[in-house]
């Protein structure tokens, strides 16, 4: 059903800020791949562009493990069709945060031996607003975070029980997360430091033997999977990965970001710049059964400390995956920017804690509402009403605010929401701007500006050619239309602008995007426009 659904879906969707880049890298890669593993004789009949020169420095921050398929796929299905490349790589990175939910579920099932719960998890992941829309957009972070949850379940079926084969399996897991985003240098930490605990705990013997082994060529393994799956390692692999990870670890954007209703610079965030982010766009329910379900995992930990089970452990790996990269990122002031996106990997462990404490909470309440005691039962019916109206309200708006859920805040008013934070910073509410102005303007030619004209160019590709021939993009004030999506501009515009024609709020939330008029200009159509859309 989510294949189907993301096969119905996947077409409607703007494109983001990044894509033009991320799909330049897979083609950059694809190219250079090309040229170093296949014979010169075949290369003429490869789907790449010769044009395309490899640069060594495009893949330093992220890896091109999810675009490099995309970019290929689209030029095999779409030749020279830029529409058709954007299209192919939302239906891809789908795809990828698909098998993201299915590890979710498969990490569900061996932590609480339970369908219903997995099943819950995996509901929770597919029901975030966000993340709705972001799966078939953000490469970079949600397909991170689908392949970072893969190689966690490998891990976990490898320090279930320790083998040759699953050790392989696990480190080919872990270097195609490291092959899109270096965070994914915490997976190697989380396994060799768990395989170490277990072979402490086996005592000497076969048994600790066999699982120092195993960490040994799980670790050996890793290295060649993340070289292999990484194209930009394999000039000078140790020289060009300390490079990588430095870079990383501060990465170097001057930009500012609207924080708390005030324009600040990224390096100089605040600490609790990700955690308000967190709760702001998280359903509110979910961010509560997740704080139940850490305290109860806490509290288990410290009471079973020297047994150590199965579910012990997996307690102690969630909570480990939940809160160590956010402590991280906040004690080393990593930079980051456009919300908690950089930390969309920790996600799924809150979710896992979530059914956690759903379990709990089902375990204590259960007696409760079949026992004596007619206003408790009040009570807990009451707050399963208010769960189930929260989780209805959830439904609706990613249903009525399709294709631009990423607009979504949980529990903030939205005026409130539109005064203290960045509204639409992907970008893609531009397209349903443009096909607004194509309906409701009969014009052969429609003249558009705005504050960033570079998201409105961006999604020029979504649009027919025949549409695209309407639109002309100028940087002048002399454009008919004026397109914001508030980024950076959280007050109301000046009425000087023009009258506001449209205002669009994705699923009745915030206003996402405003299209104003400049009815008091009446000069002739500039003859150049910024350009027309070439082939990525």
């Amino acid at each position: 059903m989510l294949l189907l659904l993301g096969a119905v879906l996947y077409r409607g969707y703007g494109i983001s800020w990044d894509e033009f880049t991320d799909h330049n890298l897979g083609n950059v890669t694809a190219n250079y791949v090309a040229r170093r593993l296949v014979p010169a004789r075949w290369q003429s009949r490869l789907p790449t562009d010769p044009r395309v020169l490899w640069l060594p420095t495009s893949g330093i921050i992220h890896g091109p493990v999810v675009e490099t398929p995309a970019a290929v796929l689209g030029r095999l299905l779409y030749p020279q069709q830029p529409r058709g490349y954007y299209a192919v790589r939302h239906g891809f990175v789908f795809l990828v945060f698909a098998a993201g939910v299915a590890a979710l579920y498969g990490l569900g099932r061996l932590r609480f031996g339970s369908r219903r719960l997995a099943l819950l998890g995996a509901a929770l992941l597919v029901l975030s607003p966000r993340f709705a829309a972001e799966a078939f957009y953000n490469g970079k972070d949600v397909g991170f975070m689908a392949l970072f949850t893969v190689a966690m379940l490998a891990l976990a079926w490898l320090a279930r029980r320790p083998a040759a084969g699953r050790a392989l399996l696990a480190a080919g897991a872990t270097g195609l997360a490291i092959g899109v985003r270096m965070p994914g240098i915490i997976l190697p930490a989380f396994a060799l430091g768990w395989l170490g605990w277990q072979a402490w705990r086996a005592g000497p013997g076969p048994a600790r033997r066999r699982r120092l082994g195993v960490a040994g060529l799980y670790a050996g393994a890793t290295v060649g999977a993340t070289v292999l799956c990484w194209p930009y390692l394999w000039e000078s692999p140790l020289a060009n990965f300390r490079y990588a990870l430095l870079v990383m670890s501060h990465v170097p954007w001057p930009g500012t970001t609207l924080y708390w209703g005030r324009l600040l610079p990224a390096p100089a965030l605040p600490w609790h710049y990700l955690p308000v982010w967190i709760v702001v766009t998280t359903p509110v329910p979910y961010v509560l059964a997740a704080l139940v379900g850490a305290g109860v995992a806490v509290r288990q930990l410290w009471q079973n400390q020297k047994s150590g089970g199965w579910a012990t452990q997996l307690d102690c790996l969630f909570l480990l995956w939940l809160l160590a990269p956010l402590v991280a990122v906040i004690g080393l002031r990593s930079v980051v920017f456009d919300g908690w996106r950089h930390l969309y990997f920790i996600y799924p462990a809150l979710l896992l804690l979530a059914v956690r404490g759903v379990q709990a909470l089902a375990h204590r309440w259960g007696p409760v509402l079949r026992g004596p005691g007619r206003w408790r039962r009040g009570l807990v019916g009451l707050a399963l009403g208010l769960v189930a109206l929260d989780g209805g309200r959830t439904l609706w708006f990613i249903v009525r605010a399709y294709p631009n859920q990423q607009t979504y805040f949980s529990c903030l008013p939205n005026a409130t929401a539109e005064r203290l934070f960045e509204r639409d910073y992907w970008g893609p509410s531009y397209r349903y701007g443009l096909e607004w102005l194509l309906r409701h303007d009969p014009s052969p030619i429609i003249t558009v500006t705005g504050p960033q004209p570079a998201i409105i160019y961006v999604n020029l590709f979504a649009l027919s050619p025949a549409q695209q021939k309407r639109i002309r993009l100028i940087d002048s004030p002399a454009a008919r239309y004026y397109l914001t999506a508030y980024r950076w501009h959280p007050q109301p515009y000046a009425d000087s602008l023009g009258p506001e024609v449209l205002a669009y709020r994705p699923g009745g939330g915030i206003k996402a995007l405003s299209i104003f008029r400049r009815d008091s200009l009446r000069r002739p159509l500039p003859p150049a426009p910024i350009g027309r859309a070439p082939l990525p």
